[in-house]
């Protein structure tokens, strides 16, 4: 038989755990009196994620995928492209952070390194800080032009229809101008039209064949007569030529510009809103203007002031 007096009770053991986990708690805050050093040890012990080197990682795979497309990829099988955080950081690409515990994470060590296989690309993204190593992997098809985004932001991107029209009948044409404006299209055509003639004086030239005479039997000459400007005696055949002035008549001619119109009334405005994540470059090739984040979980999502979702 044991004296049940001695036997260990449980809620006194429970209550002996949290009085030492108190008191360690109180000495950590004694030597390390800092909020950060606290929650740092605290989620280290209960294995929290660490969001801070996520966000990082996260941060630096976007860029690369930004970065790292048709025009600056590798050529060869096996050839590798490679940046540092440091250059990244020079570039402008990403800004400066720091980990967990508010130190910089090595800009030579940190890297984004591209590299083509035999039938794909992929992307190391390497993060070293002091309190964390690690990478993440990306893979693009060797027909893609850029890597998947790993931005996880969302945005509404707007386009605006083209405007459409109802219209009425075309107006016969007349010379009378007609303005366009918000409720009336015009055409308009040029034609020219025959106002009258007018005397021109045009020189002409006239052209015979020399007169050919015989003298005693033997002897051919030929001879222009004085109306022509070569006039003269020729001991070979010759063509006898002069300039006149020959007076004529021409019409004369007008450009008149001729207007036709007809009724337009403009349809409703419409557009087209899409979601997507923030990054995507193809949305704004496309003619989509990007109009604010979508927030998450009950959150009102950003828009510019006068646009409406």
């Amino acid at each position: 038989m044991y004296n049940e007096e001695e036997r260990p009770r449980p809620f006194r053991s429970v209550l002996l755990k949290i009085a030492l986990i108190v008191l360690l708690l109180f000495i950590l805050m004694i030597l390390f009196p800092t909020k950060g050093f606290i929650s740092n040890y605290i989620d280290s012990k209960m294995g929290r994620n660490d969001n801070t080197f996520n966000s990082n990682i996260i941060a630096m795979a976007t860029a690369g995928s930004g970065y790292y497309n048709e025009t600056r990829l590798p050529k060869n099988t096996g050839e590798k492209s490679r940046m540092t955080l440091e250059e990244m950081y020079d570039q402008k690409m990403i800004v400066k952070f720091t980990d967990k515990n508010g130190a910089q994470c090595s800009k030579k060590k940190s890297y984004v390194e591209v590299t083509k296989e035999e039938n794909e690309y992929t992307m190391k993204v390497n993060l070293s800080c002091t309190s964390k190593s690690d990478y993440i992997m990306l893979h693009m098809p060797l027909d893609g032009k850029q890597f998947p985004s790993t931005s996880t932001a969302r945005c509404k991107f707007v386009k605006n229809l083209d405007e459409a029209w109802t219209y009425g009948e075309w107006s016969d044409w007349g010379t009378d101008e007609i303005v366009e404006d918000s409720t009336k299209q015009v055409e308009t055509t040029t034609k020219k039209i025959q106002t009258g003639t007018r005397n021109v004086i045009k020189l002409q030239e006239e052209k015979a064949p020399a007169n050919k005479f015989i003298y005693n039997g033997q002897r051919v000459y030929y001879v222009c007569a004085k109306k022509y400007d070569n006039a003269g005696t020729y001991d070979y055949p010759t063509t006898c030529k002069r300039t006149m002035q020959v007076h004529t008549t021409i019409p004369t001619y007008k450009e008149v510009t001729y207007y036709r119109w007809r009724s337009k009334t403009p349809n409703e405005k419409k557009q087209d809103i899409k979601e997507a994540q923030c990054d995507d470059e193809s949305l704004i090739n496309e003619g989509y203007t990007k109009i604010g984040e979508v927030k998450t979980a009950n959150k009102v999502t950003k828009v510019k002031k006068g646009e409406t979702m």
